[in-house]
């Protein structure tokens, strides 16, 4: 498949050097935007303050109610894909929370939240699927 989409990020540099700005596949192109929507809390996009989740309001604190979060971050996040990722239809998101021992600067338990989005692309009909992972306590990226 022709690689017709910018690749994320935009390398800006090179606009003004007037070189080419690097592409990427369409399902390429469509996983840059999941992750994009899913590392973008909202309002950080001054230009559309409905791009994002809502995984990051709760970046320091204590969830009690994982179940109530687990639906409001899926919602969050299946809405904004709907509204900002037209590229595909049928969009499922899935929230599972697992606690997991990290030793990455001493031994701690922490819970990783892993999101699965499948669809179907518009333009193609095939079967798309993407995974993230992330961290609570405090969130960090996978």
């Amino acid at each position: 498949m022709a690689k017709e989409f910018l690749q994320l990020p935009i390398q800006l540099g090179h606009i003004t050097s007037q070189q080419h700005l690097k592409r990427c596949s369409l399902n390429d192109s469509v996983t840059n935007m999941i992750r994009l929507i899913c590392t973008t809390h909202f309002g950080e996009n001054k230009a559309d303050d409905s791009l994002g989740n809502e995984l990051w309001e709760n970046d320091f604190e204590t969830v009690s109610n994982i179940q109530a979060f687990k639906e409001r971050l899926s919602e969050s996040l299946q809405n904004t894909l709907i509204r900002h990722e037209k590229r595909l239809s049928g969009i499922k998101v899935s929230v599972g929370f697992e606690q997991v021992i990290t030793t990455v600067y001493k031994k701690r338990v922490r819970q990783r939240i892993q999101i699965d989005i499948e669809g179907t692309v518009r333009k193609t009909n095939e079967t798309f699927k993407h995974k993230e992972v992330f961290f609570m306590g405090p969130l960090s990226y996978y």
